[in-house]
């Protein structure tokens, strides 16, 4: 199965995707009703779960819709509302759902969850600057530069591996 009978797949079970983050998006509302300071050590789980739920999908329709754009230079008109924009706007709206009643960064592995965001982050622009760029132009700026745009790179990447683990 490659990505795009994936989203083949999403695009024609319209229903159920829509279903299944509504779902998420009911239970969060429900979940951020019922939370308060007594109860968010037994409900934390579930949080973390709903931001889970939600944030995997939409972090990779986020990398979807940047390569269909930058990369494929894709009409985003001839895309699939579903399968690109769905995801996205379900996690921005139960990500602030959630964080207007509980810090997210409270939450068991939101720590690991953003550290793998940076990660994914930054190895997109490394794959899209070695696209677009000429290696020549890169090298022929001198060789302080290409250290520095490196030294620069492992850091970022380091410093997300250090959120990652934790």
């Amino acid at each position: 199965m490659t990505t795009q009978d994936l989203i083949n797949l999403f695009s024609a079970n319209q229903y159920y995707v829509l279903a299944y983050f509504v779902m998420i998006l009911v239970l969060a509302a429900f979940v951020t009703f019922a939370v308060n300071r007594e109860n968010i050590g037994n409900l934390k789980y579930l949080l973390s779960f709903l931001v889970y739920a939600v944030a995997i999908p939409g972090i990779l329709a986020i990398l979807l819709v940047l390569y269909q754009l930058l990369m494929l230079r894709t009409n985003v008109l001839n895309v699939s509302i579903i399968a690109y924009f769905v995801p996205i706007i379900a996690m921005i709206c139960t990500l602030l759902l959630l964080n207007r009643k509980v810090k997210l960064e409270k939450l068991p592995g939101f720590q690991r969850l953003s550290g793998l965001v940076i990660i994914i982050a930054i190895a997109f622009i490394i794959i899209f600057i070695l696209q677009r760029t000429y290696f020549g132009v890169l090298i022929l700026g001198g060789l302080v530069q290409v250290l520095l745009v490196f030294g620069v790179l492992m850091l970022a990447l380091r410093m997300a591996a250090k959120k990652l683990m934790k």
